[in-house]
């Protein structure tokens, strides 16, 4: 998750605290629902983020196969993409890190994001930077530049902008950048 700065934070807080809804309060502080939500209503609820919220609510699920309740997010989560077919092979997935490894294959075909990549390590190149230099202009760790430079991942419209400032490109959407 990208680094929310302080302001953010702080105007997330004053927001909710006048009484707006969570989604607009993402809306108009420009980040994910999730985020909204971690610095308000689940700090309002006693838990440190949204991630701390979603665990609690985890463990109070009750796995189907064993009949006790999930120990953790990661396993109930496991054992929901255990419950997908592959829509490739018509198998049933066999792990959380099957279905990941699946959708993030199905991420590098897209045009866009190959189109991204192939931007992110001309510009990169042209400038005679690294990924690590990138990862420190935009805000987020080496790993996940890596990732967008291998079409895992796509950066949300912010962090896009951000993205090709650093670069030093012109904004465009990715609908754009195919054209």
């Amino acid at each position: 998750m990208p680094r929310v700065p302080d302001k953010t934070k702080q105007l997330m807080k004053e927001m909710y605290s006048s009484g707006l809804s969570v989604a607009e309060i993402a809306r108009r502080a420009n980040v994910p629902y999730s985020t909204a939500y971690g610095y308000t209503r689940a700090r309002q609820r006693g838990f440190a983020s949204y991630g701390e919220y979603e665990e609690h609510l985890a463990r109070q699920r009750i796995n189907p196969e064993t009949g006790q309740l999930f120990k953790s997010l990661t396993e109930l989560l496991d054992y929901q993409a255990r419950q997908r077919r592959n829509p490739e092979t018509g198998q049933l997935f066999k792990s959380l890190t099957e279905l990941r490894d699946y959708q993030a294959r199905q991420r590098q075909r897209r045009p866009e994001n190959k189109e991204l990549g192939d931007l992110m390590r001309t510009r990169l190149r042209e400038l005679g930077k690294n990924q690590s230099w990138l990862a420190g202009q935009i805000g987020v760790t080496r790993a996940t530049v890596s990732l967008y430079a291998q079409g895992k991942n796509i950066p949300k419209r912010e962090l896009l902008g951000r993205l090709y400032s650093a670069l030093d490109v012109p904004y465009q959407t990715l609908d754009e950048l195919l054209e």
